[in-house]
């Protein structure tokens, strides 16, 4: 994971914690409040229908039934001389029965009863830590989308302006290459390196330029076995280089409707990922299978195969984990890939190494 986005990540996710921690506490201050309101609604009530009870039945005003009622209520009560009585508050009412008498309610304080092992209580804070947990998750791929955006504009503007500086002195090596004739056998070779390296850079750039304006592929009926095979052979000298042997299975034609140039991107991307997960050597396999609606290519390296977190997310941009990769080959081609209808999913073999299938739509002969 790039060192930016993990930092945003990390910036994010303390925010959102504080956020999380505030909202909690002012949640079980609120609760805290309906709590006291609830307890004083119920004290108002029930000091006002007793006093109703004493004023309706003419009862004498005197400490013996102020006792009595001291211990059936749970509460202090006196009787005291009409607006001589203490001012009203939370734990103290006084209620006027006539025109001579109040009578004076006092309760003790009453403690919080807020718990987590109060249903009601668990599910107001279980309601808004999940609210809070939604809403933070979306917040944080709006951010990261964003942040991602902002990124690829960046690489589109830097990409654009390399290919224009490229373009033409690659053209212009590559006019000369073909115009040039060779003398000997080394010479041969020597223009054949030239005119391979030059298509690579020529690879790279449409790379970059795909990144930052992935336009939809142009469609042709065309042989996705030659598309591979000439790929394949491009990077041949590539291949025997690093010690990987490519065997190719694709010995009949299979039609789809495609772009060659994209097509051949993705598949170029796929190869030069196997061979570098091949460092000491190895052997990458292509097949494919037989399918009504799909063909699945096969493209499978002798590697240490897909970590858990490649599994998962080696098809994100930017994602990687080989040291001075920049996680852009897997995304373009499963995005190339997604563009003709088809899908590009990561596998490891149990038998040891790295698969990846490309799925593309059939098309008959």
């Amino acid at each position: 994971m790039p060192a930016s986005s993990t930092r945003l990540r990390l910036t994010f996710g303390l925010g959102f914690l504080a956020f999380v921690v505030a909202g909690s506490l002012l949640l079980l201050a609120w609760l805290r409040q309906r709590e006291r309101e609830e307890s004083n609604r119920l004290f108002h009530a029930l000091a006002q229908a007793d006093a109703e009870f004493v004023r309706r039945m003419n009862l004498p005003r005197s400490e013996k039934l102020a006792g009595d009622l001291e211990q059936l209520l749970g509460m202090r009560i006196e009787f005291r001389e009409a607006g001589k009585g203490m001012a009203k508050g939370d734990d103290t009412l006084v209620v006027t029965l006539d025109d001579k008498n109040d009578m004076v309610f006092t309760r003790s304080s009453v403690p919080s009863q807020l718990s987590l092992r109060d249903p009601a209580t668990r599910n107001a804070f279980i309601a808004f830590w999940l609210v809070s947990g939604i809403v933070g998750w979306l917040l944080a791929r709006e951010r990261l989308k964003r942040a991602q955006s902002e990124r690829l504009a960046m690489l589109g503007r830097v990409a654009t302006s390399l290919a224009h500086d490229i373009k033409n002195p690659l053209a212009s090596i590559q006019l000369h290459a073909q115009l040039m004739t060779p003398s000997d056998g080394e010479d041969a070779k020597a223009l054949k390196m030239i005119e391979s390296e030059a298509e690579v850079i020529a690879g790279l750039v449409n790379q970059w330029l795909h990144l930052a304006n992935p336009l939809p592929p142009k469609l042709v009926k065309l042989d996705a076995a030659e598309c591979v095979a000439a790929v394949a052979r491009n990077l041949e000298a590539q291949a025997r280089h690093a010690g990987v042997e490519i065997e190719n299975g694709l010995t009949s034609p299979i039609w789809v409707m495609g772009d060659a140039q994209r097509l051949s991107q993705a598949f170029r991307n796929l190869i030069v990922n196997a061979i570098q997960a091949m460092p000491r050597g190895g052997k990458l396999r292509i097949s494919a299978d037989s399918h009504e609606n799909m063909i699945p290519l096969r493209f499978a390296d002798s590697g240490l195969g897909f970590s858990e977190s490649a599994l998962a997310r080696g098809t994100e941009l930017f994602f990687t984990e080989k040291e001075g990769g920049m996680g852009v080959g897997l995304n373009i081609a499963a995005s190339i890939v997604e563009a003709h209808g088809g899908r590009l999913e990561l596998q490891n073999d149990p038998k040891g190494g790295a698969v990846i299938l490309v799925s593309l739509p059939s098309l008959a002969a």
